[in-house]
């Protein structure tokens, strides 16, 4: 389940931490792990970067040859690849936790950026440096 919460109160007491929170949605039960995420968010500009990028991938550097034939499918394929939670069996894996990209921070955003360029170097053989190039000469510096 997912649920937003404001922090009402911070502590601590004995090297433990403690927060009292106010969800907005259905209180989980005593003993549960929860994960938690704050701060600052990734910028719409690298979203659009980001998108600019898949549509170039596509496009200009030939993963429509190798069957990416819509940037939302290569948004979905990159990121089960890169941030979905995996068990492997048999050298196989499988997602277990939905992939996102809206919970990334602007770091951790552009570290993503930085791994889809090795992998579509390492994978595809394509090389980003015109793109970032032209990205830079166009709108500025993009990270």
């Amino acid at each position: 389940m997912k649920c937003k919460a404001k922090v009402l109160l911070v502590q601590i007491t004995d090297g433990k931490m403690y927060a009292k929170i106010q969800l907005n949605g259905k209180l989980p039960k005593v003993g549960t792990l929860i994960d938690v995420k704050w701060g600052a968010t990734r910028s719409l500009a690298q979203n659009r970067l980001y998108f600019k990028l898949l549509h170039f991938l596509i496009e200009d550097a030939g993963l429509k040859d190798h069957g990416h034939f819509s940037v939302q499918g290569l948004h979905e394929s990159l990121k089960e690849y890169f941030l979905a939670e995996k068990v492997y069996t048999k050298d196989e894996f499988k997602a277990i936790e939905e992939a996102t990209t809206t919970t990334l921070n602007k770091v951790e955003f552009g570290e993503y950026l930085l791994n889809i360029g090795k992998f579509v170097l390492d994978f595809f053989k394509v090389d980003l440096s015109d793109f970032w190039k032209e990205y830079e000469e166009s709108y500025g510096q993009y990270l």
